[in-house]
This record gives C-alpha cells, structure tokens and sequence, in this order.
C-alpha cells in the first residue's frame, strides 16, 4: 500500500457501458469506487481539471522521470526501458473515458446495496470459516479484528473474485502520459511498480488490476504494495493473490495507520484506520455493517 491506495460526498457511478477489450470492468466492481475516491481527492489537492491532453506525455519523458525516482535504487535503467517501450504498454482509450463520466453524490442507503446482499454476507461468513484458523494465527502478529479484515476484502474485491483485467503497466501509463492532473502521482506509482517488479523477478506486463493500477486481492496501489505487503506464509514470496499474505497484509496496513481495539464510531481509531484505506465515509460504513452482517450470520448458525 505504499504508493498505493474519495471524497465523503462524491461516489462516482460506472456507466453501463465501457468502450474497450481491455478496459473492461464490472460494473459492480468497488475498486472503481475505491479508485475514483482517491482521484477525486488527489484533484483537489492540485485544485486542477481533469481534462484530457490533447498530446500524450511521450515514453521518453516518462521514462526520464522513473529513473529519477528511481535513482540510488537497484533497479537497472535497462529493466525500466524494456518494460516501458514494450509494444504491449500502451495508451488504453477506454481507461480517458472513464475519468470523464460525471460524479454524482450517493446517498449511503443507495451504496450500500452493493454489497449488504444475502450472498455477500453467506461467502463472507464461509470466508471467515474457512480461514478462522489462518485469521487467528494473523491476529497474534497484528491484533485487528478479522471480521473487519474478512469484510474489508469483501468490499473491496469480493473475496478475490473482482480484481480487474487491465494490465497495471499499461493504466498506469495511460494516466500518466495522458491526464496531466493526475501524471505526477501516476509516474510515481509507475516508478513503485518497476521496483516492485524487479525485486520480485516479476514480469511487468503481467500483473492486472483495476483500470487506475490497484491490483490483488486487497487491491493495494505498488506503492502501497511496497510499503505494507508482508510474506506472513513464510514462502519468501509476498503475494497479492495468496489470503495468508493479503489478510495479514490488510492487518499490517490497518496497524501502520493507527488501528487500535475499541469502539468503531466516527473519529475512533477503528474508522480513521478503515478510512486511511479508502478515504469515503460511505466506504468505512460499509465496511463495518458488512461486518455487523456477516457476525450476525456466524451467531446464527
């Protein structure tokens, strides 16, 4: 979650159709909101547009910029260059059309029924039996609840299943190169992600996520990945699509933003750990009724 992982009011809503193959997503994909937050509130940080240049930023001029960022690491200028002028990194058209579809606000009551179903909340009970066992062992290294942990994935991902199809390379340069508001933040989790993918021994042009570059099951950014992605199954690999590593990954970066026991009221340690996560009030309520819902379902059985 480094450089990885908006607004209280502002939901942005998927249209129902996407132009492209490769930018495909479902529509009921919350990492498009989670994704959307986060830009909304970078835009107004800058206080700018989110129009789109009408000349992309060239490869080169990205490609200077990574390896400034990347200066005093280990990660070889060559390895960038392969990765960046690869033919398969490129500009995805539909990802611009997606910035531009209007913001609406989204009263909670309306929200909320994306992910407070029946079958959410019968999987998110089964989740949370079937790695009960993995849960506790990750609440001795990092003591947070894992019913927050299991809901937590469950919004974001729906327990692995929604982790998007668009290769984190290409979104990535497709922001930068082309969405001057947001080519800053987009050059610096381009630059993350070669890291991440060099120490890793990792193909950049195989890693999909979501169409602004957070992938996994936790949907870190590679920033974030970076910052806050543990190997807690001890295989010497920190994998986003493996639950010990991810649960224990979510537990981390709760920790690191000032998790802490207690009630999970607005302001509480709880809320503004959940909300570090994913800066939307209507996120964080969603977070904690699903895991209201899905603890009720356990006391039930």
């Amino acid at each position: 979650m480094n450089g990885k992982k908006l607004s209280l009011a502002l939901i942005l809503v998927i249209g129902n159709v996407f132009l492209s193959q490769a930018a495909q997503l479902p529509q009921n994909d919350s990492a498009f909101f989670s994704q959307m937050n986060q830009i909304q509130i970078l835009l107004r940080q800058k206080s700018s547009s989110l129009a789109e240049s009408k000349k992309a930023l060239s490869k080169e001029t990205i490609y200077q910029d990574i390896i400034h960022r990347l200066s005093g690491s280990a990660v070889p200028h060559s390895f960038v260059r392969r990765a960046l002028f690869n033919p398969k990194t490129k500009i995805i058209p539909a990802i611009l059309g997606l910035f531009h579809r209007p913001a609406e606000k989204m009263p909670y009551a309306e929200y909320r029924k994306r992910f407070m179903t029946k079958p959410n909340i019968d999987f998110g009970a089964a989740f949370y039996q079937k790695h009960a066992e993995l849960l506790s062992q990750i609440k001795e290294d990092y003591p947070v609840d894992p019913l927050i942990l299991v809901s937590l994935v469950g919004v974001e991902t729906r327990w692995g299943h929604v982790t998007g199809n668009i290769p984190v390379i290409s979104a990535l340069y497709t922001i930068a190169a082309k969405i001057p508001a947001l080519s800053d933040w987009a050059r610096q989790e381009l630059a993350a992600y070669m890291e991440l993918c060099y120490k890793g021994n990792i193909s950049p042009q195989s890693i999909k996520g979501s169409y602004a570059g957070a992938f996994g099951y936790f949907q870190f950014m590679p920033s974030s990945y970076n910052a806050y992605a543990v190997d807690f199954d001890g295989d010497g690999v920190k994998s986003w699509k493996s639950w010990p590593d991810v649960l224990a990954s979510v537990a981390h970066y709760l920790i690191a933003h000032g998790y802490a026991p207690g009630d999970s009221s607005p302001g509480s340690a709880i809320w503004n750990s959940v909300y570090a996560y994913n800066p939307s009030d209507n996120y964080v309520r969603a977070v904690l009724e699903l895991r209201e819902k899905i603890s009720d379902k356990l006391s039930s059985q």
